[in-house]
C-alpha cells in the first residue's frame, strides 16, 4: 500500500494559476492532486473528466500562461473544407462556439485570413503543430465531409455527430434506401442517404459494439457502448426499434462535456431562487417538463456545483446519463429488482445529505422521497409536469398528503428548451451553425421557492406570484435571443397572441 501523506497544494504552474484565478477551489485541486499521484496523468484533464473544470476553461487558462501539459490532439469534424487543410497543412485541434484551435506549418497571418471566412466570429488560435497527426487527420475530414462510403465510416459517423453536437443519431430504413439523421439542437436533420447493404453492416456494427443479439431482429432491444474523442470517453445508448422496413436503430450521445454543467450558463431566469433552495438543510427540490427538456441537465450542473468531497451526496436513475465523480451512482435494475424505492432505502443507511432521484415515477417512490427530505435531507428529484401547479396536482395523485407538501416542498423548476439564433449569422444561416440559424440552446423556466406551508397551499390552489414558463419563453423572444418560429415550435398556436402583441410593440416604436 502506498504511504498516506497530508495533501499540499502546489501554488506553481498550472496548478497554482487555476488556484489564484479562482477557477477551482483547494480541496478540488488537494483531490485532484491526490489522484494524479495515482494515476499520472495531468492535473487539467483530471479536472476537466471529474467535472470540477470545463474543458475551455482550462485551455484558456493553459493559453493564457503557456502552460500546456498535453499534447494537442486532432478534431473529428470541421467546416473548412479538406482542400484547405490540405493546401496549407492545417490541423483543427479544437473547436467551440467562440474559438478554433489549429495547427500548421504556413505563415500563420495566411491561413487565420483562409479559415476565417469558415469560423465567422471565432477567435483562432495556433497551438503546435504534431506531424504525424496530419495525415490520419486528413483522412478523417476526408470522409467526414464526402458522406458514408465505407464499412469503417461507422466511426467516422459517431465522431462527426460528437463533433457536431447532435444528441441523438437516427437510422431509419427505407424501402430502397436508408437515411441518417442527427437531431441538432433538438430538431432532426437529414445528413446521410446510404445503400441498403451499407444500413446492414452499420446496424451490425453498432449491435455488436452494444453487446446486442445481432440475430434478433422482431423484437426492441438496448445496449450501450462508449468512443473515445480527444482524450475523453462518450457514452453511447442504443435502442433499436423494429418496424416493417428493419431495424430503426437510435444512438443517444451522452458528452458530459456538451451540457454546460454549469447552472449559470443554462438560461434559467430562476437560478438563484434554485440554487438558495437547494443549498437548504432539507427539503424536496423538484425539476419538472417534458422529456427532452434538459431537466437532466439542471440536475447535473446543481450536483457539480455543490461540495462534492464535504457532502455525501447519492443517485438512483434509470439509467445513469452523466458520470458526477465523487457522488455514488446507482443504475435502476429491473432484472434484480433494484428500483427506486430499494435503493433510496439504502441511501438513508449510508449517511447521505443529499439524495437524487432520477425521476419519481410511482406513489412508493414518492412516499419515500418525502420521507427522506423529512429526516433532515435534501432531495432532488424531477417530475413530467409542465406547470408548478401541476407539480404539486401529480405529487398529491402519487398520495403525498397536502401535510407533507406544506412541509417538504421547498422549490419546483420547471423547464423547457428553446433554440437562440446564431450569433455569427443573425438566424441567415452559415458553416458555423450548419445553416440551421440557430447556434444553441437556452431553457425557458418559471421558478417556485415556498418559504412556509401557506405559499405552497396557495400555489395548490393556483395562485402564482412568479413568471410562468411562457412569460420567460416570450421575454427571451422579445430580447431577441430566439425566433418567432421557434416560439411556435414550441408552444403551438398558444404564442400567436404573444407574436402579434411584440409585433404590434416594435412596429409602433418604429415609427415613434
Amino acid at each position: 500500500m502506498p504511504e498516506l501523506s497530508p495533501l499540499t497544494t502546489s501554488r506553481t504552474g498550472l496548478a497554482g494559476y487555476l488556484l489564484d484565478q479562482g477557477l477551482v477551489s483547494k480541496p478540488v485541486l488537494d483531490a485532484a492532486l491526490a489522484e494524479q499521484r495515482v494515476t499520472g496523468e495531468p492535473v487539467g484533464a483530471i479536472l476537466v473528466r471529474n467535472g470540477f473544470l470545463a474543458r475551455i476553461d482550462l485551455h484558456r487558462a493553459e493559453a493564457a500562461e503557456d502552460f500546456a501539459d498535453s499534447i494537442p490532439e486532432a478534431a473529428g469534424a470541421t467546416a473548412i473544407p479538406v482542400e484547405l487543410l490540405e493546401r496549407y497543412s492545417i490541423i483543427v485541434s479544437q473547436e467551440t462556439a467562440t474559438e478554433l484551435q489549429l495547427s500548421t506549418l504556413v505563415d500563420e497571418v495566411v491561413v487565420r485570413a483562409a479559415v476565417e471566412p469558415y469560423c465567422p466570429g471565432k477567435t483562432v488560435r495556433f497551438v503546435s503543430f504534431v506531424p504525424d497527426q496530419f495525415e490520419p487527420f486528413l483522412d478523417t475530414i476526408t470522409r467526414e465531409q464526402r458522406g458514408l462510403t465505407s464499412r469503417k465510416d461507422i466511426d467516422q459517423l459517431l465522431l462527426t455527430a460528437i463533433g457536431q453536437g447532435a444528441s441523438d443519431i437516427h437510422i431509419v430504413p427505407r424501402p430502397v434506401s436508408c437515411s441518417v439523421l442527427f437531431r441538432l439542437l433538438g430538431v432532426r436533420r437529414l445528413m446521410y442517404d446510404v445503400p441498403l447493404d451499407l444500413y446492414q453492416t452499420i446496424v451490425a456494427q453498432i449491435k455488436d459494439r452494444a453487446s446486442m443479439d445481432l440475430a434478433e431482429r422482431r423484437l426492441p432491444q438496448d445496449g450501450r457502448f462508449e468512443v473515445k474523442l480527444q482524450g475523453r470517453s462518450v457514452d453511447l445508448r442504443v435502442a433499436t426499434v423494429p418496424s416493417i422496413d428493419g431495424e430503426i436503430v437510435v444512438i443517444r450521445i451522452l458528452d458530459a462535456e456538451q451540457v454546460a454543467p454549469v447552472l449559470d450558463r443554462l438560461g434559467l431566469s430562476g437560478v438563484e431562487t434554485w440554487r438558495d433552495a437547494v443549498n437548504l438543510q432539507n427539503g424536496l427540490c423538484l425539476v419538472c417538463g417534458p422529456t427532452g427538456s434538459g431537466k437532466t441537465t439542471t440536475l447535473n450542473a446543481t450536483l457539480r456545483e455543490m461540495d462534492r468531497l464535504g457532502k455525501a451526496i447519492y443517485s438512483i436513475e434509470d439509467p445513469v446519463e452523466y458520470r458526477v465523480s465523487y457522488t455514488g451512482q446507482v443504475n435502476v435494475n429491473s432484472a434484480i429488482k433494484l428500483d427506486f424505492a430499494q435503493t433510496v432505502r439504502a441511501f438513508m443507511r449510508a449517511d447521505p445529505d443529499v439524495i437524487v432521484l432520477g425521476e419519481i415515477r410511482d406513489e412508493e417512490t414518492a412516499k419515500i422521497a418525502v420521507r427522506a427530505a423529512d429526516t433532515g435531507h435534501i432531495v432532488l428529484a424531477t417530475l413530467h409536469t409542465g406547470s408548478v401547479t401541476g407539480a404539486i396536482d401529480r405529487l398529491r395523485n402519487l398520495g403525498i398528503s397536502p401535510f407533507d407538501l406544506r412541509n417538504q416542498l421547498r422549490v419546483v423548476m420547471v423547464q423547457t428548451l428553446l433554440r437562440t439564433i446564431c450569433p455569427s449569422c443573425l438566424g441567415a444561416g452559415c458553416t458555423a451553425c450548419h445553416d440551421l440559424g440557430y447556434g444553441a440552446r437556452t431553457a425557458a423556466s418559471e421558478c417556485a421557492v415556498f418559504r412556509d406551508g401557506a405559499e405552497v397551499a396557495a400555489a395548490a390552489k393556483g395562485q402564482r406570484s412568479w413568471p410562468s414558463l411562457f412569460d420567460d419563453a416570450v421575454a427571451k423572444y422579445r430580447s431577441g435571443l430566439t425566433t418567432a418560429a421557434e416560439l411556435r415550435r414550441v408552444f403551438g398556436s398558444a404564442a400567436d397572441a404573444a407574436i402579434g402583441t411584440v409585433s404590434a410593440l416594435a412596429s409602433r416604436k418604429g415609427r415613434a
